[in-house]
């Protein structure tokens, strides 16, 4: 893949994270399923999950929590034309400011021609 490509590339999943990240902080499910291939697959703790609606409320994880912002850091590990695999690590913050939690996720992006989306992920999260 040439520079060129890999830098448009580059800059429209970068785009793409920051609505996805937008949509996770303050949307609703519904935003976040504008955001997702569906169905999509969630790797839990547990067991994989194939789910025709996004794994989870945001509205309600925000409310149980008081979940306000993440301060996070996105590296793309892997990129195609239609595919990529994104490393998204940080800390989860309430509106005051204290943590909640670490998170490390992995997520897969694909490009079905109608623009990126999450095809796949999987989180672990740990205490601060």
């Amino acid at each position: 893949m040439d520079e060129a490509t890999r830098a448009r590339l580059t800059a429209s999943i970068e785009e793409f994270l920051t609505r996805y990240s937008a949509a996770f902080e303050s949307g609703t499910r519904d935003d976040l399923e504008q955001l997702v291939h569906l169905p999509v697959v969630y790797i839990a703790e547990d067991q994989v999950h194939v789910r025709d609606r996004y794994p989870f409320d945001p509205e309600k994880m925000r409310a149980a929590s008081g979940f306000a912002r993440g301060d996070v850091t996105k590296r793309i590990i892997h990129l195609e034309p239609t595919r990529a695999h994104v490393l998204i690590e940080g800390i989860r913050y309430r509106g005051d400011g204290s943590p909640i939690e670490s998170i490390n996720s992995v997520y897969v992006l694909q490009d079905r021609g109608d623009g990126w989306k999450v095809a796949a992920f999987s989180g672990i999260r740990a205490d601060v």
